[in-house]
């Protein structure tokens, strides 16, 4: 099962066609850090008249204002022994791939700690949930800075956790807390806030009546890598807390440090509870923008920033195991409070910013992951009859699910790459799991669809669907917007827009085709052409062929046409 998840990981960081390139310097920030720091220097080889988003410009020198730790740990290392760049994806991967081996065998350790042994198939399980149920096939889906920032913080974070139970297993107790907080300080150094999962495994120490002497061997590693943040820090812009957010080159309200307590419950809602888009066509889930009906007026708080996202409760619902975490004892129970409890405090903090995007999940949901997975087998080794059958149901359910999920996710990821990058390879995926011929997507169907509309030229101005063609990335709209006594009707795709202008005094009947061979939309009206428009790539599902109905966001103010569309035929062939 390890090796499987990950040669997943591997799979799922190249899987949108970006290979590991070799031997050549690359553009990443966390490439330019590692040169900085492989040549002793903290600012970054670039220069500064330069506009560089989401980079700190402080006394005309750029900084990074992500964590240092994964340049220290790879890139700098990689730089200097090779002369070239760590291509940033198989970072990625490796340290998606090491905190995914820590928190297994975190999980296997607790087991033991507490006297369980799983069989087989429900070791196995456990393990599989571990390793795709907590957001990182997501993050593996696109890689940049954000996601190398918080692979690390995964990394380290899972190796804290992983040492910190190895070392109270009495084996090698003195470097395994060493070692582990060594690693809860380097969580540090990738995500500032992950810093509040140290006192909790502080806490956890102190109820576990650990020598004193032990504790302090916890904390000075500690200590001491957090001093050297701070000095880190103050070379760089003269604070050691100020970590450079203030310095951003960003948007707007995103180079501030805000925590508020109007935040708090918008937060809470997109981060835990935010349902995905579902849908019959592959890969059916898919991270969402919606409304804040949680707050007054359907309104969020001033100079709050987000992304589209769905909630940990559906991307792992095995999160409600952590209910039975009464059915631990002693040191068990203490440590699966610690991971409960680092994992609720993280999530509290990121709510508080009003900052909100699906990756940053991975900061918070590994942990809870964990202890509600151990706490679920625990319940289940404890009972027997018909309520180990429930749960052991329950537990399988629940992680067949968040499997699905996550791996959908991934598939699709915030930017739909492997569909726009390699939607050769997506139609194929998708080919595997779609056995119904109407919600199956096809590569550049040749498709043709027509259909009458009575316009209402004297209308408002709002733009309504006349067609629309696919879902996500390769997709195709044929707009209506009235103007007086006309009506402009634009041909949108992702990258490119044609549009006419009509009379609207009688019926209008439309003709679309879309030919595979060049790539063009056409468009006739009433048998006269009106637009000849090369939108390239289509991807869509039969059941995607919607005239009249817009079921894709493309700054479409209506969801349907609202005049009488008739006459309808759909013809697709290849």
């Amino acid at each position: 099962m390890l090796l499987l998840i990950g040669r997943y990981y591997l799979w799922s960081v190249r899987s949108a066609g970006y290979e590991f390139e070799w031997g050549r310097d690359h553009g990443g920030y966390y490439n330019y850090l590692g040169r900085a720091l492989a040549s002793g220097r903290l600012h970054l080889p670039i220069d500064s008249s330069i506009e560089m988003h989401d980079m700190a410009r402080h006394n005309g020198r750029y900084y990074l204002y992500h964590g240092a730790a994964p340049a220290v740990l790879l890139f700098a290392p990689w730089r200097w022994a090779t002369g070239h760049d760590l291509p940033e994806n198989l970072a990625l991967f490796l340290l998606c791939f090491g905190g995914f081996l820590f928190s297994a065998g975190t999980l296997l350790k607790i087991f033991e700690l507490g006297g369980i042994t799983p069989g087989p198939a429900l070791t196995a399980v456990s393990i599989a949930a571990v390793g795709l149920c907590q957001c990182v096939p997501y993050l593996l889906s696109r890689v940049w800075v954000y996601e190398v920032a918080i692979g690390g913080g995964y990394f380290f974070l899972s190796a804290a956790f992983f040492f910190l139970v190895y070392g109270l297993s009495g084996r090698d107790a003195v470097y395994s807390l060493a070692a582990s907080g060594l690693m809860f300080g380097m969580a540090i150094g990738c995500r500032p806030h992950l810093g509040f999962a140290a006192p909790f495994a502080l806490g956890g120490l102190l109820l576990m009546r650990v020598p004193m002497r032990r504790i302090a061997i916890f904390l000075m590693p500690f200590l001491a890598i957090c001093g050297l943040i701070g000095a880190y820090n103050f070379a760089r812009f003269g604070d050691p807390f100020d970590f450079g957010i203030t310095h951003l080159i960003a948007g707007e309200h995103q180079n501030r440090i805000k925590l508020s307590a109007e935040y708090l419950a918008p937060g809470l809602y997109y981060l835990l509870f935010c349902a995905p888009e579902v849908m019959p066509v592959f890969p059916w889930f898919h991270v969402v923008f919606r409304p804040p009906y949680h707050s007054p007026g359907g309104v969020l708080p001033a100079g709050y920033v987000i992304e589209a996202a769905t909630g940990a409760f559906y991307v792992a619902p095995i999160l409600l195991g952590a209910l039975f975490l009464g059915a631990a004892k002693g040191l068990m129970r203490i440590l699966l409070g610690v991971l409960l409890a680092t994992a609720g405090a993280i999530c509290i903090v990121l709510a508080s910013t009003g900052w909100v995007t699906q990756r940053y999940e991975v900061d918070f949901l590994p942990y809870g992951v964990l202890a509600a997975v151990a706490a679920v087998v625990v319940a289940i080794a404890k009972t027997g009859g018909l309520s180990r059958m429930m749960l052991t149901a329950f537990f399988g359910i629940a992680v067949a699910f968040g499997i699905v999920v996550n791996l959908a996710l991934g598939i699709a990821g915030p930017y739909h790459e492997m569909l726009k990058r390699r939607p050769g390879r997506f139609v194929t995926i998708a080919g595997w799991f779609s056995p119904v011929a109407g919600l199956r997507p096809a590569l550049n169907p040749r498709l043709t669809v027509e259909f009458t509309v009575h316009l209402d030229a004297k209308g408002n101005g709002v733009r309504e669907p006349l067609l629309t063609l696919g879902h996500q990335a390769a997709r195709y709209f044929l707009i209506a917007q009235s103007r007086g006594e006309e009506v402009e009707v634009v041909s949108q795709a992702d990258d490119s827009t044609e549009r006419c202008v009509l009379r609207a005094d009688g019926p209008l009947s439309f003709r679309v085709q879309y030919a595979p061979e060049t790539g063009n939309v056409t468009v006739d009206v009433n048998g006269a052409p009106a637009m000849n428009h090369h939108i390239g790539a289509l991807v869509t599902a039969p059941s995607q062929i919607t005239p009249g109905e817009n079921r894709v966001e493309a700054n479409i103010s209506a969801a349907r046409f609202s005049g009488r569309l008739e006459k309808v035929r759909i013809e697709v062939g290849r």
